[in-house]
């Protein structure tokens, strides 16, 4: 399975899960969780940033997109109709925290399949348990730094 994230080029390869996610939570962890947060595609990677930098062309210089390879059966699944509404809001919502958490702690499987807030019901996301021990199954295998066209949202 090819997955994708927009990271800073010093932790593209770094599988720890231990980043901004760890430290103040997010959409489906608690603070604390180490995890990994990756699109199913290179578009949903880069939609999902906007939920953080208004525009391409704020993205730092020292992002990369980290094309990866898992090559793990160890998957479940969350599906658009399992959730509550408002699960896409910000601040994140504890139900949401809920089931990451519980996926986190199970440590049943590697890959939590969820909807993408950023194009929910069309694209999804992939939360990596990094302690699983299928994650030395996950392998970088290509970083581009030309993330964005630069006629992307040209006219702001």
């Amino acid at each position: 399975m090819r997955v994708y994230r927009i990271t800073k080029k010093k932790y593209v390869s770094n599988f720890n899960g231990r980043g901004a996610s760890y430290e103040d939570g997010a959409r489906w962890n608690l603070p604390g969780q180490p995890v990994l947060y990756f699109g199913t595609s290179a578009s949903v990677a880069m939609l999902e940033m906007g939920h953080y930098i208004p525009t391409p062309k704020m993205v730092p210089k020292s992002f990369v997109l980290g094309i990866y390879d898992i090559d793990s059966t160890a998957i479940e699944s969350v599906e658009l109709s399992e959730l509550t509404d408002g699960w896409d809001n910000f601040p994140y919502p504890l139900a949401t925290q809920r089931i990451g958490s519980d996926f986190l702690e199970r440590g049943d499987n590697l890959i939590l399949l969820v909807p993408s807030s950023a194009a929910a019901g069309i694209d999804n996301m992939i939360v990596v348990n990094p302690e699983h021990p299928d994650i030395n199954k996950m392998s970088l295998i290509e970083t581009r730094s030309e993330i964005f066209n630069s006629r992307l949202f040209k006219g702001l």
